[in-house]
């Protein structure tokens, strides 16, 4: 791939609206509605920040017309709008789906893009999740073949390659057909940004609303007879040489899908990716030794190299750096026994246990931990009286081999939605989603969510 006379981005348009797609196995469906809960739940508890508020109360100022549901505000606005709003909420508190191969978040942006275009287009649940298992399958694949050097140059991948990724499936979603798609998939790259530099602030949220309402307005484009480069992604100053400085002849759609061969991590904390395995060790140290936190002289992370990429290591100033600082998250989980949304507070940023703890703790690449895109960690403890402990996490919970089940998936729906839903019964709810396969109108459960949510002050 591509085939000699088709570019990458022609080649893709064409295996993204042919029946490949449909050939997804079932537990890839099933794993997009899994995913499908887990991001709807993050987006809700999102909506509550300050980030997401700001956007909408600006955005929404605007009067536009109501099309699509506004989750977690109440609210309708227009489709690209919803799309910006929404996917900011699913981002803002790090909570979302990590993709290993494609080091980001791809089932943020891309239902935050396809829910607002289904709810306006009356398109069926099967089609979401066709459209869904496209855009994984696009984003993931074009991670592998431009990671690592792509994250290394300090791109947010997640919006970079997810915008293309998106857009393809908004592509599939509307039928828009090959040469549209491809046009699309050239707009979507001129819409390709983000840089990590803005990690563990508002921004990092904006990332995924922009990726979403940018993948949104190129298909729209696309659709209307919009036209870009077929050589977007591998020509000459195409995104690959650009943004990467290599090539896209890796790129491989399918074979087997992405779905299956890497999966999806689905996040037991609310906090950056490489601190979930270190967090994992910390809270089973923590069993270990109790409350009791005098006990404890020194605490050692060893982490993999690429912690050091994405983590913050100046001392936290409010909770969205919180959010990137291992150290502040393991010593939330020696100070509390959990990390929970409810330990990202600037009280927890205060407590003088945190305080007072988080000096005692260090981070280094630990060089004998697997080359893993899980982000494997080990956490030493030195007692006061020279003994050592330690607990090693090749795989976080909710990684490739300890998934997270569908009753603690709901359960972290109920935990997310409630600071937002002003309905308690959210059972029918979370069965509906997981369902979405067999459910005619997606459009239905968009009101529905918009229903339970706790209408926006402006």
């Amino acid at each position: 791939m591509p085939q000699q006379s088709l570019s990458h981005s022609q080649a893709i348009a064409r295996w993204a609206v042919g029946d490949a797609v449909r050939q997804a196995p079932a537990p890839a469906r099933e794993l997009a509605a899994r995913a499908l809960l887990d991001t709807l739940a993050v987006t809700l508890l999102g909506s509550r920040l300050a980030g997401p508020r700001i956007l909408a109360s600006v955005e929404l100022a605007s009067g536009e017309t109501r099309q699509a549901s506004v989750f977690g505000m109440g609210c309708r606005t227009s489709v690209q709008t919803a799309a910006l709003v929404n996917g900011c909420s699913a981002h803002a508190d790090l909570f979302d789906d990590n993709s290993g191969p494609m080091i980001a978040h791809p089932s943020a942006p891309l239902f935050s893009a396809l829910l607002p275009l289904a709810q306006e287009r009356n398109r069926a649940g099967a089609e979401l999740v066709d459209a869904y298992i496209a855009g994984i399958e696009v984003g993931v694949g074009l991670g592998r073949a431009l990671n690592p050097g792509l994250y290394e140059r300090g791109w947010h991948v997640t919006e970079v390659l997810g915008v293309i990724g998106t857009t393809v499936a908004c592509c599939r979603l509307l039928s828009l057909g090959e040469a549209r798609t491809a046009h699309a998939i050239g707009i979507a790259v001129s819409m390709a940004a983000g840089v990590r530099q803005n990690f563990g602030t508002m921004t990092m949220g904006l990332h995924v609303g922009r990726t979403a309402r940018d993948a949104v307005h190129a298909t729209l484009l696309a659709e209307a007879g919009f036209e870009s480069d077929p050589l977007s992604l591998e020509g000459k100053y195409g995104l690959a040489r650009t943004f990467a400085a290599t090539n896209l002849e890796m790129l491989v759609l399918g074979s087997p899908f992405e779905l299956m061969r890497s999966g999806l991590i689905f996040k037991k904390y609310p906090s950056g990716a490489p601190t979930l395995a270190a967090i994992d060790a910390s809270l089973a140290l923590r069993a270990r030794y109790g409350a009791d936190l005098s006990l404890i002289a020194e605490v050692h992370c060893l982490v993999h190299r690429w912690n050091a990429m994405t983590l913050r290591e100046e001392e936290p100033r409010d909770m969205l750096q919180a959010k990137v600082s291992l150290r502040f998250c393991v010593a939330c989980a020696f100070v509390y026994g959990e990390v929970t949304w409810r330990q990202f507070t600037q009280a927890t940023l205060d407590d003088p246990r945190i305080r007072s703890f988080m000096p005692r703790i260090s981070v280094r690449i630990g060089h004998e931990l697997p080359d893993s895109d899980e982000f494997p960690a080990e956490v030493r403890i030195v007692a006061i009286d020279g003994t050592q402990t330690a607990e090693r996490r090749e795989v976080p919970s909710g990684g490739s081999t300890r998934p997270l089940t569908d009753e603690e998936l709901s359960a972290k729906f109920r935990d997310c939605a409630r600071p937002v839903f002003a309905d308690e019964s959210m059972g029918d709810a979370i069965d509906t989603i997981l369902a979405i396969d067999r459910l005619p109108d997606v459009g239905k459960l968009c009101i529905r969510l918009e229903g339970m949510s706790i209408r926006l002050e402006t």
